[in-house]
């Protein structure tokens, strides 16, 4: 699935990808969608473009998040055999095949499957981050606790969660272990105070989220995307820029994933103390109605592309 312009997914057929001497090649199993893969498709926000191409896009080829079999390995590459089933990142993974570096892969744990591998490696990544920027917090609110993230960090923080999501998915966050639950079409961010404050491409302000602190709590924002197209970190900026001035520690993350997340991450798979939730999969060529569904905020845990 390629963005030849931006804002538009086609269908095309193009050669199996070449490797290099630190690549494996990959049959893709199954792809995870995040918000990441939205931004890229439609050039979002637009300084982003600087990077990924200013008029049309320089990596055509959709999707990040890969898990498949091992096809091809480059001369250097001395962690994987031709056969070894990974997961790990790739750029252009909405595809049958794909090339990815292999410092960004890790074998797959055998109890976990092709659809769940694929749920994982940016959102559980971005989870596993935000938890280590907390540190030993004890309770914790999480906003946005039943999407693609917010699964994973209820799982991950150790300490007392209250997650905010809708009522709907209010069975789903408990079973993940959250101990109360916060309906936001009702009570918004309800009343308490918390070590820890975790906002997932949120859009409230940060003056908003500050109440919702102890005295020297931490707000930690995951996803930097805010209503402006322009730069798209305006909030993160605007707390990066407080920070100094209050005792609160403000923090913005946004991941770009490593072999320490990975394997720290398929440990706890392998061992079941972190389970993906998956919500619903979509062949490849539904690759942009994923995409969709995923930003429209309906999504129970993660959405993958199965091939």
């Amino acid at each position: 699935m390629v963005h030849r312009t931006y804002g538009r997914l086609e269908l095309v057929e193009l050669p199996v990808p070449a490797v290099k001497d630190e690549q494996v090649l990959i049959r893709v199993k199954a792809a995870g969608v995040h918000p990441g893969d939205y931004y890229r498709m439609v050039g979002i926000p637009y300084a982003a473009r600087l990077g990924l191409g200013l008029t049309r896009p320089n990596q055509t080829i959709a999707g990040g998040d890969v898990a498949g079999v091992v096809e091809k390995v480059g001369a250097k590459v001395t962690r994987f055999e031709v056969g070894d089933e990974v997961f790990g990142t790739a750029e252009g993974s909405f595809a049958e095949f794909v090339v990815a570096k292999e410092k960004l892969l890790v074998h797959k744990p055998a109890n976990l499957g092709w659809e769940q591998a694929a749920a994982v490696p940016t959102s559980a990544a971005t989870a596993l981050r935000g938890v280590r920027a907390a540190g030993p917090a004890k309770k914790a609110l999480v906003i946005g606790a039943a999407g693609g993230v917010g699964t994973f960090l209820v799982q991950l923080h150790e300490g007392e969660v209250t997650a905010v999501c809708s009522g709907g998915k209010a069975d789903l966050v408990r079973q993940l272990g959250a101990a109360h639950v916060i309906d936001y079409t009702k009570d918004d961010l309800g009343t308490g105070r918390y070590d820890v404050v975790y906002d997932i491409f949120g859009n409230r302000d940060v003056s908003v989220l500050r109440r919702r602190l102890t005295p020297n709590g931490k707000l930690i924002i995951l996803g930097g995307m805010s209503k402006g197209k322009l730069l798209g970190v305006g909030r993160g900026l605007r707390a990066a820029a407080l920070n100094p001035f209050v005792k609160h520690q403000l923090k913005l993350l946004i991941v770009l994933p490593t072999t320490k997340d990975f394997e720290d991450l398929r440990d706890r798979l392998a061992d079941g103390t972190l389970v993906p939730v998956l919500d619903r999969t979509y062949p490849l060529t539904e690759a942009k109605q994923a995409i969709d569904h995923v930003m429209a905020g309906r999504a129970k845990g993660k959405s993958v592309i199965t091939l």
